[in-house]
């Protein structure tokens, strides 16, 4: 389980309020008339629901809220989910859609087909703590700033060739991005210094900048101190660090941590999905100074930790690389691991040392 209980309440914040006028007004540009459609479900409270429709329509637009039923299994199993075509077919009619329920889905890439953006202020999971985290992260802390160094730390992804990540002393896991993109990932579908829309699909809260891995890219071994999401469980800290080794971007070998790594061992094995085995397939650090290692640390991303996400990015690929042409692995489910004291090299350039994200404006 995680470290630290997020804040909580039985009422809406009125402090989220304007944060919601925020991410509408700066970070979306959101225009009366448009049609605002908010997919939700019952693991986040009404009230808070509430607060994106009720913003939206008070800033012109047109707004929808449809509560879907849970998925199975929580965030792992997000990329195998079903949906009811009713909400597919809310979703091809949005102009933006605010996504606290889904996540990953063929259903919300359609809709991007035609046109829409989205914006997922939990990763596609709401929850009864999303207002503290919005608060914390988008209020508390300079946005612009935490663009703009998402913005720089992306352009070294993208000029880099070669991320070596050391862990636990002396583990190495290198990674060849050479020709690949890096994002920013720093929920801003629209750039109000350019006074244009830079992205489609944006996850909240700021900022996470990395890059998406396709297949084959890397190998070594990395030692993780941090939590790791995967069945049914939001996030589980290992009681020893957990070392996982990999060939050709698939994981070969568990050690360390013998409670977890045999229970992880054990769920590959039964799932039948040879998918899973792949990864690392994204890779983001945290930049945000107000983030907690929560039930959410992992959107939440605490700064100078490392995000790496295993098994599916075959539709997640699609939404956020838009008219790329690279492999991405291909599976029903999809699971993170972080590290919180990671030390990353893009090249032979410090990125990440001591806890200290190392950005040079």
């Amino acid at each position: 389980m995680a470290h630290i209980s997020p804040d909580t309440a039985s009422r809406l914040k009125p402090d989220l309020l304007p944060v919601v006028h925020t991410l509408y007004t700066q970070m979306c540009n959101l225009q009366p008339g448009e049609k605002v459609l908010v997919i939700s479900d019952a693991r986040t409270p009404f009230e808070l629901v509430a607060a994106f429709q009720g913003m939206a329509m008070t800033l012109g637009a047109e707004a929808v809220v449809i509560e879907a039923s849970i998925p199975y299994g929580g965030p792992t199993y997000q990329p195998g989910a079903s949906w009811s075509s009713m909400v597919a077919a809310a979703a091809l009619e949005a102009n933006l859609i605010i996504d606290l329920a889904v996540g990953y889905a063929e259903f919300i890439s359609a809709a991007m087909d035609r046109g829409a953006r989205v914006l997922m202020p939990g990763d596609g999971i709401g929850g009864p703590y999303l207002d503290d985290m919005l608060i914390r992260n988008i209020r508390d802390v300079d946005i612009h700033a935490l663009r703009r160094s998402a913005g720089r730390i992306a352009q070294r992804f993208t000029e880099a060739s070669k991320i070596s990540l050391i862990t636990g002393g002396s583990d190495l896991l290198e990674i060849d991005i050479s020709g690949l993109r890096g994002e920013p990932v720093d929920g801003f579908l629209w750039d109000p210094d350019k006074g244009e829309f830079k992205s489609n699909y944006e996850i909240m809260p700021p900022a996470q900048p990395g890059v998406m891995i396709p297949k084959g890219r890397a190998n070594g071994t990395v030692c993780v101190e941090g939590v790791v999401l995967w069945h049914q469980v939001y996030h589980e800290c290992p009681r020893e660090d957990l070392r996982l080794t990999f060939e050709n971007s698939r994981l070969v070998d568990l050690q360390g941590d013998r409670n977890l790594a045999n229970r992880v061992r054990r769920w590959l094995e039964t799932l039948g999905d040879d998918g899973a085995w792949e990864g690392p397939n994204h890779f983001n650090i945290g930049i945000n100074p107000n983030a907690m290692l929560s039930q959410n640390q992992e959107w939440e991303r605490i700064y100078g930790s490392v995000t790496c996400g295993m098994g599916d990015m075959s539709t997640a690929g699609k939404l956020l690389s838009a008219g790329s042409s690279m492999e991405y692995a291909a599976s029903s489910v999809h699971w993170d691991w972080t590290i919180l004291q990671p030390e990353i090299l893009l090249d032979d350039e410090v990125l990440v040392r001591g806890g200290v994200v190392h950005d040079a404006e």
